[in-house]
């Protein structure tokens, strides 16, 4: 059933470890040799990168549900096509990290005839994109991709193939890792990784598998996922992340309730407390409800529970849901050696808008708000033991800026960009109680959720919603 591009996908693969050009002047960036899982250590043994940055988007593709997939870009209402390279033209200037990371929440194909999986709904939203889409991401410097999310299977095993496939393809001309999906449980649940000048760098990703379909869930010789809702499943793909040869591990989790700005106790206990303070993984990127929730803290741990859209021309024009959910987020993180183990330096959030067409930045005023906002939501991750929430300082232009203590003494552009920094002070009165207001504990409809999607702060019980407007959560 998923054979021949399966064959294929290994010899282009290897072909991908030839090396490449680097993305950015600051670091050469490579394939690592191999994903090898046998030791916790990084084989550069303190050497290599002493400095790394990393870009951080949420929910991408590029075609409304059901769409045909065009070569020349993304359908207009107007009937025009936008080019991919146009699509993210705005924020591309952004994309400046040594590794830029990006849930890619489609199927990757070039056929329009392939079929939808008959196992979800008929009312199920289904996503497909255009090869050229991808590379119009690796050629804005994305290189880590998640693919492990509740669209991965829209097109049943033919489009799980296309997409691994395509991914390959997109490998062979630029240093690119995925994760998340593949051709039985040993490949899905596989971490992989890149080298930054000689620092290998881990990927490990799983999502929610669309209303638990047996069909999407991989197994010992059947394409899939793994299922985040399965324990066993997500305790493997973080054992093995946590396990593999590699100075830095990066986690992609793809779940949440859509529209919910809150964590539930699921992110807490599974994210922060068995990912981060027992595996120690080092940075846990979240993905799914559409909107950005807090930032954390966690000893050498950072987590973001929801980074939001980034670019989907099949989720909706947000602005209709409030100042606290009207945003996608893209961060950098900056990232220094000491003691032969990276800390987190520095951190800065881009709140961006018209995530559904064009992402672009909001003006100055407009992104200092959905700061102030994101700093809300960060301060109820506070624990009073391990757990901090990340409070931005608005700067001047519009981005939210965290340094840790002792960052402008380190020199260099990442010495400069904290140059006088302070903490962050409190909104004024009149926009905390706004923020407060918009910033309210419930999805995009209703109250929050049932015990199963519970929040530390109990609500009513969760009436009936009507049809997302997003990717199927259910």
């Amino acid at each position: 059933m998923v054979l021949d591009r399966f064959i294929l996908f290994g010899v282009v693969a290897l072909a991908g470890l030839a090396p490449a050009q680097p993305l950015h002047a600051a670091a050469t960036v490579r394939p690592c040799a191999t994903a090898d899982s046998t030791a916790s250590t990084d084989t550069t043994e303190g050497k290599g990168a002493d400095r790394l940055t990393i870009v951080l988007v949420g929910d991408t593709g590029f075609n409304a549900s059901l769409a045909p997939v065009d070569p020349a870009g993304v359908a207009q209402k107007e009937g025009e096509v936008m080019s991919f390279a146009d699509t993210i033209s705005g924020v591309a200037n952004e994309v400046d990290g040594d590794l830029a990371f990006v849930n890619l929440e489609t199927v990757v194909t070039d056929q329009n005839d392939i079929k939808t999986d008959g196992n979800k709904s008929g009312g199920a939203f289904h996503f497909r994109s255009h090869p050229d889409g991808v590379k119009a991401l690796t050629a804005a410097g994305f290189n880590l991709f998640s693919l492990a999310n509740n669209h991965a299977m829209d097109y049943g095993a033919k489009g799980l193939e296309e997409t691994l496939f395509h991914m390959a393809v997109a490998g062979g001309d630029r240093p690119i890792a995925f994760a998340g999906v593949g051709a039985d449980f040993d490949e899905a649940t596989r971490p992989t990784c890149l080298e930054v000048d000689g620092t290998r760098i881990g990927l490990g990703a799983i999502g929610i598998v669309t209303g638990d379909i047996p069909q999407h869930r991989a197994g010992p010789k059947k394409p899939g996922q793994a299922s985040y809702r399965n324990r066993l499943d997500f305790e493997t793909v973080v054992d093995r992340l946590a396990t593999m040869k590699a100075g830095y591990r990066i986690l992609s989790i793809h779940y949440g309730v859509e529209g919910r700005v809150v964590p539930d106790d699921r992110q807490l206990t599974e994210w922060r407390g068995f990912a981060a303070e027992l595996k120690g993984i080092d940075l846990i990127a979240g993905h799914h409800p559409h909107v950005a929730q807090g930032v954390e803290m966690n000893g050498k741990s950072l987590i973001f529970y929801g980074l939001g859209n980034f670019m989907h021309p099949g989720t909706a024009e947000m602005t209709r849901f409030g100042m606290c959910r009207d945003y996608g987020l893209m961060a950098k993180v900056h990232l220094v050696r000491e003691g032969g183990d990276f800390r987190v330096a520095a951190i800065e959030a881009i709140p961006l808008t018209n995530t559904h067409m064009r992402p672009k930045r909001f003006p100055p005023s407009e992104s200092t708000r959905r700061i102030y906002a994101l700093n809300h939501l960060s301060s109820a991750l506070d624990d009073g033991k391990r757990a901090i929430g990340v409070r931005f300082t608005p700067q001047d232009n519009g981005t939210g800026l965290y340094c840790a203590s002792g960052a402008a003494d380190l020199g260099g552009k990442l010495g400069e960009l904290c140059q006088g920094w302070r903490e962050a002070s409190a909104p004024a009165a009149e926009l905390a109680e706004e923020i407060d207001k918009a910033c309210e504990d419930k999805p995009f409809y209703g109250q929050p959720g049932v015990a199963k999607r519970r929040t530390t702060r109990p609500g009513p019980a969760r009436r009936a919603a009507p049809a997302s407007p997003f990717g199927s959560f259910r």
